[in-house]
């Protein structure tokens, strides 16, 4: 409040004063001033009261009632505008549009009164025009003066329209008569030494050039825009010895010019000035003249690096295709059989009529006299032989038992082959199911690129605004930043990558650095993982990132199953870069060793997937074509995954044959159950997903089903949701290992299966 207050009084201070920057009988400055003004409504009616009393006080009463009447006028009309455009937002354009049209028609009102003039009415033209253009050149300033942050530094045109605000204020002071002293000239000289130390040489000609206009109005010396423009750059030349020295330095240049170019800049009045001015410079305070050195950014090439992205893009696109192509091939020549086709009989009986018939004495007989007859009944043979499973006498048609010779081992080649058909049909499927896995493997890998060419990171553009802000607001807390990077992530969240180092034997930690930076973005920032703890002396790239707005602690209480050594079950932990925090648990098939390496490698494929930037649920269906894939015996693992993310506190819970798991919310629990298979049953995996909002001391607790079994009752579930209620601990690890053993202790200390409580609890940062 105590910052609106300064900028509204200083806002006041300059129109009451620029109301008497008469020049040629005109007061463009104040119409100008005004009407850029009247953009903060909350300025507006003090702004008023303050111009129209400097009107009356500056300049003479005829003229007073003029500008006030234009003033006046152009509220109403401005009034009348906004409620037109009712809830649409003005634009700033009209306001000066506005001033200047008001201004020309009041002027020619004016004139017109005392008898037409074509000087006057010229001279009205010319003054709106001059309105418009200086009310363009203000609205930059004003807003900057209103509306920019502490440590922001103006770019180049709120620089000209400050510099040009200020140097209008000096020239409207009345001189005080009787006084061998020129305050004007003092605030000159003050105020160039000002913008060339804190801002550089570009800013002190800027000021030097603009307040050595004002000085040529009022003196006539053609002189004095290039010597203050001189005087400017001297003043950011010589920044970098100290105040002291570049105030030594600003009065030396002084003396030069006088010597050598104008006599007037050495005379006793401006020797006075310049003295008084460096005086008040070097008795400022240090943090309102730290230099402010703005390093332009080095600017990528933005057409370029799009043409980069896209073709990654177009890259990744084809790739994706590629894999989709595979997939659907692989599922064409997947597809399984249940019994012995047509073909297959058939190719049995060609080899059986080739094996034992073209070497019987018999032959001609029984497949030239008697084809039909033949034919019909060794296909009766095999048929029903592929209905029972093998083929007995009694299904032989007793005139074919009578006509064949070698009966005896027709029936054992005709059992020996349906045998090796159906093995083959066995293979067969079992190559099928493999082959179905790839193809899922093939699709899952599509999307995954497709999801990936769909979301790269971004590099972000910064407003020169904001970029110089930090770069300027890291100075003033001695850290010289050299260019600054965004890169905005797939949540949105961006990434800031300062080349940045200390100075002034400055030791500065990353996460001051953080602090600082966040003040200046308007949110939480912190240092990445990873990232050094110094901001160093020499140059550096340091990437920060946005802080979370929750944080999470976490218990861990375990059990093996009673007279085993190693437990089945595994979990893990892990942050990821773009805020979210996921808890994995997993149930191996069994207990000890094996069922413990099954589960550990269902955990750590999904830690790799999910680090890689792997969407849960593609990450989910490659583990589970893995193991379906395995060729030893059959291996599955149960999942339970609660995925936060930190940002929002928003949680997805996703489950394949896992436990129930349970969220404590002060005085009530919710259970979150699943129906689903383990991983690596089936080759098509069903996942159950569900997506809950976490609040402020909210506690998860996943559990794996040998914790649930201990407990004594038909609904297990209500059962432990009434024990987590009843504890009253807070710390995760006390509630894990508490629920442990209540759970334990219900079957009298006896563990059924290998058992593992996880909590999670759930706090919103300050």
């Amino acid at each position: 409040m105590r910052t609106i207050n300064k900028r509204s009084f200083v806002m006041n201070l300059l129109g009451a004063v620029m109301s008497g920057a008469v020049t040629y009988s005109m007061n463009p400055v104040a119409i100008a001033y005004f009407a850029a003004a009247y953009v903060e409504k909350s300025l507006r009616y003090l702004l008023l009261i303050s111009t129209l009393v400097g009107m009356f006080v500056w300049m003479p009463f005829e003229q007073a009632v003029r500008y006030a009447s234009i003033v006046i006028l152009f509220m109403f009309v401005m009034a009348w505008v906004e409620r037109r455009g009712q809830k649409q937002k003005v634009p700033p354009l009209i306001a000066g549009i506005v001033a200047a049209m008001v201004s020309i028609g009041v002027g020619a009102g004016f004139v017109l009164q005392r008898g037409f003039d074509q000087k006057e009415i010229i001279l009205v033209g010319i003054e709106g025009l001059l309105i418009f253009a200086l009310y363009q050149v203000f609205l930059k300033g004003i807003v900057y003066l209103l509306r920019s942050k502490k440590g922001q530094t103006p770019n180049n045109e709120e620089m000209i329209s400050i510099v040009l605000l200020f140097a209008l204020f000096v020239y409207a002071i009345p001189d005080i008569k009787n006084v061998d002293f020129s305050f004007k000239e003092t605030i000159t000289y003050l105020l160039i030494l000002i913008m060339g130390y804190k801002y550089g040489s570009g800013a002190g000609a800027i000021c030097g050039a603009a307040f050595g206009t004002v000085l040529y109005v009022e003196s006539g010396v053609d002189a004095m825009v290039g010597v203050m423009c001189i005087l400017g750059i001297s003043a950011g030349v010589f920044r970098k010895i100290g105040k002291f020295g570049a105030g030594v330095a600003f009065v030396l240049t002084n003396i030069a010019l006088g010597y050598f170019y104008e006599e007037t800049l050495i005379e006793v009045t401006a020797v006075r000035a310049i003295a008084s001015g460096v005086a008040a410079f070097l008795l400022l305070p240090r943090s309102l003249l730290y230099p402010i050195e703005v390093i332009s950014q080095p600017k990528e090439d933005l057409e370029m690096r799009n043409r980069i992205q896209e073709v990654a893009k177009s890259k990744l696109t084809d790739f994706s295709e590629s894999f989709k192509t595979l997939s659907k091939t692989f599922y064409q020549i997947s597809e399984t059989k249940t019994n012995l086709t047509k073909e297959d009989v058939n190719y049995i009986f060609d080899e059986l009529s080739d094996k034992l018939c073209k070497g019987c004495i018999n032959c001609n007989t029984c497949w030239k006299n008697n084809f039909y007859d033949t034919y019909k009944a060794a296909f009766a043979i095999l048929s029903s032989a592929e209905r029972n499973g093998e083929v007995r006498k009694e299904d032989v048609p007793p005139s074919f038992a009578k006509q064949c010779l070698n009966l005896n081992n027709f029936l054992y080649e005709t059992n020996r082959g349906l045998e090796m058909a159906k093995l083959n049909l066995t293979w067969h499927n079992r190559m099928a199911q493999s082959r179905e896995a790839i193809a899922g493997q093939l699709g899952e890998v599509a999307s995954i690129i497709q999801d990936f060419s769909s979301e790269l990171y971004e590099s972000v553009g910064l407003e020169n605004e904001i970029q110089d802000e930090i770069m300027s607001y890291m100075k003033q807390h001695h850290i010289e930043v050299k260019s600054v990077s965004v890169v905005e992530k797939r949540n949105k969240k961006q990434d800031f990558y300062l080349t940045a180092r200390t100075g002034s034997g400055r030791c500065i930690t990353t996460r001051e650095a953080a602090k600082i930076l966040g003040d200046v973005l308007g949110k939480r920032m912190k240092p990445s993982e990873g990232a050094k703890n110094i901001i160093p002396k020499e140059y550096e790239t340091i990437l920060f990132v946005e802080d979370a707005n929750f944080k999470v602690l976490t218990g861990i209480a375990k059990a093996t199953k009673t007279n085993e050594r190693i437990s089945g079950d595994n979990f893990s932990f892990i942050y990821l870069n773009n805020g979210e925090m996921i808890m994995t648990l997993s149930d191996g098939m069994g207990t000890g060793e094996q069922a413990c390496e099954e589960s550990q490698s269902v955990i750590e494929l999904l830690e790799q997937f999910m680090e890689a930037g792997f969407k849960e649920e593609s990450a989910i269906k490659l583990i589970n074509s893995i193991l379906v894939l395995r060729t030893d015996e059959q291996s599955c693992s149960t999942i339970d995954m609660s995925i936060l993310n930190l940002f929002t506190g928003i949680c997805d819970f996703i489950k394949i044959g896992a436990a129930a798991t349970f969220i404590k919310r002060q005085d009530w629990v919710e259970t979150i159950t699943s129906t689903t298979l383990p991983v690596g049953v089936l080759n098509q995996v069903d996942i159950d997903g569900v997506s809950k909002k976490l609040y402020d001391g909210d506690i998860i607790v996943m559990v794996t089903d040998g914790v649930l079994d201990c407990i004594k009752g038909d609904d297990k579930e209500k059962i432990f949701a009434d024990l987590l209620l009843d504890v009253k601990k807070k710390n995760p690890q006390e509630i894990a290992d508490e629920l442990l053993d209540r759970s334990i202790e219900q079957n009298e200390y006896q563990a059924i299966d290998d058992m593992t409580v996880i909590v999670a609890g759930v706090w919103k940062k300050s």
